[in-house]
C-alpha cells in the first residue's frame, strides 16, 4: 500500500523535495533532474510505470504524469483515443491522454498547492500515487489491446469500467 503514514523531515520543503523524501521512504527508484523536476519508477502489478513530476512555482502547481510502457502505433491511434474517451468519462480524479508524441497512455493530474501546508500536500501527493497506480493497473490490458489493434478492447473496457453496487 502506497498510502502508509509518512512524516516529512522538514515542513518547509518544496513539493519536489517532499516527493523525493516520499520516494526514498518507499524504496522507489528515482532521478532528480533539478530543483523542479524528477522521474520515479513506480512498481505496478502489471508493469513498472514512469512518473514524471514538475513543480511550477509561478502557479503553485505540481504536475503529475504516470506513463504506461505501451506504445500505440499510428495505425491503432484511433482505437486508443476511443478507449481514452470512455475511460476518462469514468475517472473522478485525473485523466488519461496519449503523451510522448501521441504514443504512450499517460495518467495525469495537476495539484494546485497554494497555501496548502506541506503535511497535507504530501498526503494529497501520496493519494495521487495510489490512484494513478490503481488506474494504470486497471486499464493496462485495455491499452495492450489498443496497441495490438484487437477488437476485444470493447469487452475489456466494459469489464474495466463496470461498477458493482452492494455486497455479495
Amino acid at each position: 500500500m502506497i498510502n502508509a503514514p509518512f512524516e516529512l523531515a522538514h515542513d518547509d520543503n518544496s513539493p519536489i523535495d517532499m516527493v523525493e523524501e516520499f520516494a526514498e521512504s518507499k524504496g522507489w527508484v528515482f532521478i532528480r533532474h533539478d530543483s523542479d523536476t524528477m522521474d520515479i519508477v513506480l512498481p505496478g502489478q502489471k508493469a513498472k510505470f514512469d512518473v514524471a513530476m514538475e513543480w511550477q512555482e509561478e502557479f503553485s502547481a505540481l504536475l503529475f504524469a504516470c506513463s504506461l510502457p505501451i506504445e500505440i502505433s499510428e495505425a491503432n491511434y484511433e482505437m486508443a483515443v476511443q478507449a481514452l474517451e470512455q475511460i476518462n468519462q469514468n475517472l473522478w480524479l485525473g485523466h488519461f491522454d496519449l503523451s510522448n508524441k501521441n504514443k504512450y497512455p499517460t495518467f495525469r493530474h495537476t495539484f494546485l498547492l497554494r497555501m496548502i501546508p506541506s503535511g497535507i500536500a504530501i498526503d494529497l501527493i501520496a493519494d495521487a500515487f495510489e490512484i494513478a497506480l490503481a488506474e494504470c493497473n486497471r486499464f493496462y490490458s485495455t491499452f495492450q489491446l489498443a496497441q495490438a489493434g484487437d477488437v476485444r478492447i470493447h469487452d475489456d473496457l466494459n469489464a474495466a469500467v463496470f461498477e458493482t453496487i452492494g455486497e455479495a
